[in-house]
């Protein structure tokens, strides 16, 4: 559950799978927050390796429980990090996005089940549908299309919008779906932003779970 980095190689999520992605804007946190949080993450994993035997079941648990921790912590730091840049407070550039987001589920790219859409961040939840083209370069496409559109409005075009990273995460069991829907819909409650998750305007959430596959 670890956020991709450019020198990572990105994950293969094949249609059927669901998924938890989270992408955010370029400056969104600064270098030195990022570099911190990855090293403790790399730190903590070493630890973990080093602690319990190669491939083990309690390896992966230790492991998958770490990232969970690592991604709040991340999660937090962009809730509260008042500097950076926030341009999904804006009006026009957040219904940019989420006229993508809609625009790839309509052409039945993906099963739309519910995103949140914060000042320097966003949170998406999806099932991936079969399709010739890939769940990366879907993703790609929309973050593109934003981001030309997004920076022409705010007259900066050819500047960065997104961060290229984005984490993912498959969902493996039906209690988890629920877990991340919660998480998805409470962040501006979270946040202090709203009383309700209903109250915020820049969310959506499908009252249909996914059947997920059988592991």
């Amino acid at each position: 559950m670890i956020t991709h980095y450019d020198r990572y190689l990105p994950h293969i999520l094949p249609p059927g799978e669901t998924v938890f992605i989270t992408f955010r804007l370029h400056g969104s946190l600064p270098k030195e927050v990022v570099d911190r949080l990855m090293n403790e993450q790399k730190t903590t994993e070493l630890q973990i390796k080093q602690g319990f035997p190669d491939e083990s079941a309690a390896q992966k648990q230790a492991l998958l429980t770490s990232r969970k921790g690592y991604f709040s912590k991340f999660d937090t730091c962009l809730d509260t990090y008042a500097e950076g840049n926030h341009w999904l407070t804006r009006t026009n550039i957040v219904n940019i996005v989420k006229s993508a987001i809609h625009y790839h589920a309509d052409r039945l790219s993906y099963e739309l089940h519910a995103y949140c859409i914060m000042s320097n961040h966003v949170h998406l939840l999806v099932t991936i549908m079969e399709s010739d083209t890939s769940f990366f370069a879907i993703l790609k496409s929309l973050k593109s299309f934003t981001a030309r559109k997004a920076n022409t409005l705010l007259q900066r075009t050819g500047l960065p919008f997104w961060q290229p990273e984005s984490y993912d995460h498959v969902i493996r069991t039906n209690q988890e779906y629920k877990n991340v829907i919660a998480y998805i819909l409470n962040n501006p409650v979270k946040s202090g932003l709203a009383e309700t998750w209903e109250d915020w305007p820049h969310s959506y959430w499908v009252e249909r779970s996914p059947d997920l596959p059988v592991r």
